[in-house]
């Protein structure tokens, strides 16, 4: 068994987002781009295993992480008079912390890993009677290295996984908003590429396999997301 151990990072996302939305008049298809919510966060890794022998291809981890995320990111923007849904938004409009709990295994190329988080969100910035709804969630993913190469060379990894979330109803002045929270079961496919051990290369797709939301709400069925990081 080996002690504990700390991980600080930060995240400064500009975000460039292609979208469209089925509206009364039709479908609506633009742009958003712009600075997002910027995170702190820091991981602990309070549990890490690693046998001896000829196993050394093989370990385990258990990890505790705290991440604040600060309303920096617009959310207020709107098509055709209506404001987009929360997941369109450049930002979420609170501050935000989540708990999570982490738990890893690998052998040789493969990973599994496991995530159950809870997500407290304050009052939204500039609308003080309104407190959005805090969610828990938890996933599953699998992750498979498919390229190695000696360092600094480049390491490439598909990953496979399922996510479950919940969502609390948001509060408009203490009462409740009716068309808000709900839960949904999500596939998430990604592909990683470290060309360097300094940059990331990363998309992320997001299919849905169930949603059960509350009232009449505006949600994807479809998404992908493609990014770019720089580790210093």
């Amino acid at each position: 068994m080996i002690p504990g151990e700390w991980t600080l990072s930060a995240v400064v996302p500009f975000v460039f987002r292609d979208f469209r939305a089925v509206t009364e008049s039709g479908v609506v298809g633009d742009q958003l781009h712009g600075l997002g919510d910027v995170a702190v966060a820091a991981r602990m890794r309070y549990l890490w295993w690693v046998p001896g022998g000829d196993r050394g291809g093989e370990g385990a981890s258990l990890n505790l992480a705290c991440v604040a995320t600060l309303p920096t990111g617009d959310n207020n923007a709107g098509r055709d008079g209506a404001r987009l849904p929360r997941d369109m938004q450049l930002g979420e409009g609170a501050v935000g912390l989540t708990f999570a709990h982490i738990s890893a295994y690998s052998r040789n190329r493969l990973e599994l890993i496991s995530t159950t988080q809870y997500t407290w969100r304050s009052v939204g910035v500039g609308r003080s009677n309104y407190d959005f709804g805090d969610s828990f969630a938890h996933d599953f993913e699998v992750k498979y290295r498919v390229i190695q190469e000696k360092f600094p060379g480049n390491t490439m990894f598909l990953m496979l996984g399922l996510a479950y979330q919940r969502a609390d109803f948001d509060r408009d002045d203490g009462a409740r908003v009716r068309d808000s929270g709900g839960q949904e079961l999500v596939l998430v496919p990604k592909i990683q590429w470290h060309p360097r051990p300094w940059w990331e290369m990363k998309a992320k797709f997001e299919v849905i396999l169930w949603r059960d939301v509350n009232g009449v709400q505006l949600g994807r069925e479809l998404s992908a997301r493609a990014s770019v990081s720089y580790r210093f």
